[in-house]
């Protein structure tokens, strides 16, 4: 009997077993101590990060259930003792590894959320920053067209349930589009929206991040409510446009994140002014100054304004975000926007 081949194989197959506590494998922990042979059989001797008996059965009913597709000799006996040096660290609901998870939300449709959301990823990861983008608006996901992933794309996961996500322009993204025929509809309920999102944060490898922005739908239905209970947010960020109509929309997402104690970090103006791509004159189409008003009256940040641009429509249809394009103003903005946000995440750590 080749103990160190079974040995290598097991350790394998625990690799491949979360343990529902602490969200990493049973191997990542070290819970394989030895194999041992016994009278033609093995012995599984395992160390337990804590005495909890139950998740032991429910550990063990998991690994025989790997161990039968290995074709070992005999039987296999498995005995737990407790090392609670094994222990992990408590994260809570938190992503191991992300220093920062912030939501990016909007009152309404239109006001260009997924747009200044793809930006300002793209941004920060020009800016040296490793960034993550999860695209939460499931009946209306857009964000992999805009960084040139369109329609289903090839994910490969890692053995253990945990899926790599495509990664462009610097920016790891996953959205629901990567699942979907172009021409698919989702027709689904609150609580499937929640596993869909509860699976896009931890059944993803994001690695270490310093940002994880999580781009949501439009308005405060399931999706946002069911963010807030399944991951600890650092903060979210509202989208709005200049005229009244959306402020009052924003107003809605302000009161939501204040219900579910998520703070504000800022306000972002988007299409303060149009830009005429023919002569460059700059014009107020939807009104001036709505959003210094709206941050100012909720005693919120207001984080920075942004133009409405030709150019900015035609790089999200190109798939290359336009704050990365080319050095000038709109790259300069959503530079001062992010040092903004980073000095709001830490005031409030």
């Amino acid at each position: 009997m080749d103990l160190k081949k079974i040995e290598s194989q097991i350790q394998e197959a625990l690799g491949k077993i979360e343990h529902p506590a602490y969200k990493l494998s049973l191997a990542e922990i070290g819970m394989l101590d030895s194999v041992q042979e016994e009278d033609g059989n093995l012995r599984l001797n395992l160390k337990a990060p804590d005495p909890d008996r139950k998740t032991q059965i429910a550990l063990e009913a998991q690994i025989r259930g790997l161990l039968t597709k290995l074709e070992l000799p005999g039987k296999v006996k498995i005995r737990f003792t407790v090392d609670e040096s094994l222990k992990p660290e408590e994260i809570g609901n938190r992503i191991r590894g992300v220093k920062n998870i912030i939501a990016i939300g909007s009152g309404k449709g239109g006001v260009g959320k997924s747009t200044v959301s793809a930006n300002l990823a793209a941004a920060m990861a020009r800016k040296g920053l490793k960034v993550g983008l999860l695209d939460a608006d499931i009946y209306g996901p857009s964000i992999g067209k805009m960084f040139g992933l369109s329609g289903k794309q090839p994910l490969f996961g890692d053995g253990k349930r945990k899926v790599e996500p495509p990664q462009a322009h610097g920016v790891k993204v996953i959205s629901f589009s990567f699942l979907l025929n172009p021409d698919q509809a989702v027709i689904w309920r609150g609580p499937m929206l929640g596993k869909a999102v509860e699976q896009f944060l931890y059944e993803i490898i994001w690695g270490e991040l310093d940002y994880l922005l999580i781009d949501l739908p439009p308005g405060t239905g399931d999706v946002q409510l069911s963010l807030a209970q399944l991951v600890d947010l650092d903060g979210a960020l509202i989208v709005t446009t200049p005229q009244n109509v959306a402020i009052q929309d924003a107003t809605r997402a302000v009161a939501m994140f204040q219900e579910v104690k998520i703070p504000i970090l800022g306000i972002i103006e988007n299409m303060s002014e149009f830009i005429c791509p023919h002569c460059g004159k700059s014009s107020h189409i939807f009104s001036k100054n709505g959003g210094p008003a709206f941050a100012a009256k909720y005693k919120v940040p207001f984080l920075g304004d942004l133009p409405l641009m030709t150019e900015i429509m035609e790089s999200g249809e190109e798939g290359t975000p336009f704050s990365i394009q080319q050095e000038g103003p709109v790259q300069k903005s959503y530079f001062e926007i992010i040092d903004r946000i980073g000095t709001e995440v830490e005031r409030y750590r």
